[in-house]
Parts: C-alpha cells; sequence; structure tokens
C-alpha cells in the first residue's frame, strides 16, 4: 500500500494566527477600556486620565497642583493603555495585528516589549515637544503601533521576497532604505495621512483630537532605530 502524503495545509488551524505578545497585549488593552466604559462612573474615569494619562502641562506644575504628583514619571508609558472610544481601540489594535506581529516574530517576546515601551515614550516624548503647555491629555497605543510600522519598513520591503523569507534577512541599513523607493514612499504617504488626520481633514470618527505628533514620534524611533532592537544582524 503506498503511503498517503502528508497534507500541504493545515487542516486545523489556529483561530487566531497571532504571536503571543500581540494577543496578551490586545486583550489587556480591552480589558482595560472595558472597564472604564462599563464599570468606573465619571468621577473614577476623570481620576484614571489625571493619574494615567500623559498632560504635557502636569510637567509644568508645582506637585501640590496635581491628583497624583508622581504621575509625570508613568503617565508616558500608561497612557498607552487608554483609549478614547472603541473605535480609537480597534483602529490600534488592527494595526497592531497587521504591523506588529511581523516585528513581534522578528525580535522575539523580550526584545518586542522593550522596542513597544520605547515606541509608547517615543510618542509621547514627540508630543511634548510640540504641546508642552498643553492641558489635553494624551491616550492611546498610537505611538507604539507607529513604531511597530516605523520597523516593518526595514525589513518587509525587501524587494522579490516574500514576508517568510525576509523575517530571516538582514535588515537594510537606514541609508539603504532612504534611498528606497517602495520604503519611501510609504513613509511619505504615511506622514502626509497622519497629518490630515491629526488636522481634521481627514475624520476617522474617533472621539478627541488625534496626536499625529505622538505617531510621528513612535514611527521616527522603529525606523531610525531598529538596528538597536533587530537580533537578525547580530548572528
Amino acid at each position: 500500500m503506498t503511503p498517503q502524503p502528508e497534507p500541504l495545509v493545515d487542516e486545523n488551524p489556529p483561530a487566531f494566527n497571532l504571536p503571543g505578545p500581540i494577543l496578551i497585549l490586545g486583550v489587556a488593552l480591552i480589558v482595560v477600556h472595558t472597564i472604564r466604559s462599563y464599570l468606573l462612573s465619571d468621577e473614577w474615569d476623570y481620576w484614571v486620565l489625571n493619574v494615567f494619562a500623559f498632560v504635557p502641562v502636569f510637567y509644568q506644575a508645582s506637585p501640590d497642583q496635581l491628583v497624583e504628583p508622581l504621575a509625570i514619571y508613568w503617565s508616558p508609558l500608561t497612557h498607552g493603555f487608554l483609549h478614547g472610544d472603541w473605535t480609537h481601540l480597534l483602529v490600534n489594535l488592527v494595526w497592531l495585528a497587521a504591523f506588529g506581529s511581523a516585528v513581534a516574530r522578528r525580535l522575539g517576546a523580550g526584545r518586542f516589549v522593550i522596542f513597544m515601551v520605547f515606541g509608547t515614550l517615543a510618542g509621547a516624548g514627540a508630543h511634548y515637544l510640540f504641546h508642552e503647555m498643553s492641558y489635553s491629555p494624551v491616550i492611546g497605543a498610537s505611538g507604539a503601533v507607529s513604531a511597530c510600522m516605523g520597523a516593518a519598513v526595514r525589513f518587509a520591503f525587501a524587494p522579490g521576497q516574500p514576508i517568510s523569507v525576509a523575517m530571516t534577512r538582514p535588515a537594510v541599513s537606514l541609508l539603504q532604505s532612504l534611498s528606497n523607493r517602495s520604503i519611501m514612499a510609504f513613509v511619505l504617504i504615511w506622514f502626509g495621512f497622519n497629518f490630515l488626520v491629526g488636522s481634521g481633514i481627514i475624520p476617522l470618527g474617533i472621539e478627541g483630537q488625534i496626536a499625529w505628533e505622538a505617531h510621528m514620534g513612535g514611527f521616527l524611533l522603529g525606523w531610525l532605530g531598529f538596528a538597536l532592537f533587530d537580533p537578525v544582524g547580530r548572528r
């Protein structure tokens, strides 16, 4: 009897083909927003925003004017777990799955977590440079998600290569990315789109103003600093 060949396609694929860090982060973001939306009163949610959202003007205020003076130390990171509404959260989750999955698989769980921390901090820092006296709270994982987009262009745009091959090849250098038409087209379109959305020319139906400067800071961190986190070139 001739043995039957193994099937080329998995007959029982996983329901969610996403890396563990992406699933964990996505669930955490959903849980946090669910608690804020359905379990907290307006008074308690106001407290959450004062303690965990990133508010630039808090760095100019005296400690006795703040609900929690120490919040200025952790809010550049914790603001990434808060979102304005379900649309805001859904948009970030979609882009996180699309770009963050590739970055997570390439970096590995530990490096990916560190990368996301720096992406979130870069987003807060970039927003602060433009709005240091702003009272508006900055919330959302957009800075970290944008960092994933910036990182992906360093290895996912390899010409003539499927993404599975590009994942294991050394990333293009920064100078090579600047001379790559596909990469530069993506970068210019991305910056243009974020500016149009942030200025309100293209509405997305998201409650509150889009902090496009935070997107820019995260993207630049991922694009310019990807080699600092990438383990492939060091093997």
